[in-house]
């Protein structure tokens, strides 16, 4: 594809604010497998991980983690589906974990707690 080419291509807007988001989590797999993973980064509608193995894309899983708001722990839990899996070197495999339950009111209050707990 030549340079003039991609100017013609529709320009795609960010879909969302995206944070910086480092935590170490729980990926449940289903069938009492569970799997490492950390965290990279998060928006409204879903995260970034880091997981050891390639996952396959429209898996079904649970991410669990914890938060600390106002010098409180709080376990959270969202479910979801993988969007997408790239191997990333020696790190592992960047996953894009699309979050189920987004128009959910709870999981909207959970997840703008969350943004606003972190810096810009």
């Amino acid at each position: 594809m030549a340079t003039h080419d991609l100017a013609l291509l529709p320009r795609i807007a960010p879909s969302a604010e995206r944070k910086i988001f480092r935590r170490r989590a729980i990926l449940n797999l289903g069938q009492d497998h569970y799997s490492h993973a950390r965290t990279i980064d998060i928006s409204p509608h879903d995260l970034s991980i880091m997981v050891e193995s390639p996952l396959s894309i429209g898996h079904s899983a649970s991410l669990a983690f914890n938060i600390t708001v106002d010098q409180r722990t709080m376990p959270l839990e969202f479910k979801g589906k993988v969007s997408y899996c790239v191997l990333v070197g020696r790190e592992g495999f960047r996953v894009g974990f699309e979050l189920a339950s987004r128009d959910d009111v709870s999981h909207k209050q959970r997840i703008a707690q969350i943004m606003q707990t972190l810096p810009c």
